[in-house]
């Protein structure tokens, strides 16, 4: 089945400097930690999707 392709996003740096502490943190609870990791991906337009 093919992999639908990320939305693009275009954070700014103060977004993308929050979302890296958000994706890294050790204290950041796990589910936002995901997402936060979900949509840096997506800015550098990778899918969200495991590839095998």
């Amino acid at each position: 089945m093919p992999v639908a392709l990320a939305r693009p996003i275009a954070p700014t740096a103060a977004e993308r400097k929050r979302l890296k502490k958000m994706a890294y943190g050790h204290k950041t609870e796990y589910r936002l930690r995901l997402r936060a990791q979900v949509l840096l991906h997506a800015a550098r337009g990778r899918s969200n999707a495991r590839r095998p």
